[in-house]
């Protein structure tokens, strides 16, 4: 355990789509990040293009079975509801990719 606000950024690459609760883990980036820090995440997500979110879902079983992997989560939602205020959000041409940078309240 590391002591509440005692990081500047927190990163995490494609590790939310298989931590069990990944709210918890962004509550964790929350709790010790210093006010202002940064959280950077790049992820993959529930695509928006419709033939390529219905491959996600037939696939999404299959990689939970073997490598405990949620292809369709929306990390934005929880750093939202973490109470992160996030200044940039990008997507791979397909969606499926999203790069996110959020601040923690001063």
């Amino acid at each position: 355990d590391f002591p509440d606000e005692s990081f500047d950024t927190v990163t995490c690459t494609l590790a939310l789509c298989t931590i069990p609760d990944d709210r918890a883990a962004v509550a964790e980036a929350m709790r010790v990040l210093r006010p202002g820090g940064r959280l950077v995440l790049l992820e993959h997500v529930r695509s928006p293009v419709l033939p390529v979110r219905l491959g996600e879902r037939l696939l999404e079983p299959l990689f939970l079975r073997l490598e405990h992997d949620h292809l369709t989560r929306e990390p934005l939602d929880r750093v939202r509801a973490a109470g992160f205020v996030v200044e940039r959000l990008e997507r791979s041409k397909l969606g499926i990719v999203e790069r996110l940078t959020a601040r923690k309240p001063q």
